[in-house]
């Protein structure tokens, strides 16, 4: 089924990147999910018909659209036994930044398009549930440590000030 995601997207020239557990565990933190999260900022994958091909096949597609003041301009799940797959889709430059830095990784023998890590760093504290705070200390410590720190805070200035101050605090919490 993600082969199939990945072919719609890649089709329509839809730029998107793996993100989530599956990131976190190519970016060397193993962490169980069968999930596949990506993130695009473009909302063309919004658009109902883009997904024809895999609802006329039996696959349930439901779009989501974000409202004015939500940080997400919508997600596009696809619900499949056993995974489930999200396409979520961003409105923020900083987003569509993270995405262009990707790089190609082979993930459960399939490339895809992985954050680097800082930049999954990034997308951990703009999300900021407590499972993102603990990806954010588990990164930091598969490291290296300092260099992840520098590149995090090169880019911070692009978050909303509650990320930035989560990042302050598990960096100083997460201290050796």
């Amino acid at each position: 089924m993600i082969e199939r995601v990945q072919a719609i997207l890649d089709q329509n020239r839809i730029q998107y990147a793996l993100i989530g557990g599956m990131a976190v565990a190519a970016r060397g933190y193993p962490r169980f999910t069968i999930d596949f999260d990506f993130l695009t900022t473009d909302r063309r994958v919004l658009q109902a018909t883009l997904w024809d091909e895999l609802r006329n096949s039996g696959i349930g597609v439901d779009v989501r659209k974000g409202d004015f003041d939500d940080p997400l301009a919508g997600v596009v799940r696809i619900e499949t036994k056993p995974e489930q797959i999200d396409i979520v889709v961003g409105k923020m430059k900083w987003e569509q930044r993270v995405i262009e830095r990707a790089e190609e990784i082979e993930v459960q023998g399939t490339k895809m398009r992985v954050p680097i890590t800082s930049d999954l760093i990034l997308l951990k504290l703009a999300a900021g549930g407590p499972i993102d705070q603990q990806d954010v200390i588990r990164l930091l410590a598969v490291g290296p440590r300092n260099q992840l720190i520098e590149e995090v805070e090169e880019k911070i200035g692009d978050l909303p000030e509650d990320a930035r101050a989560l990042w302050r605090k598990l960096v100083t919490a997460s201290s050796p």
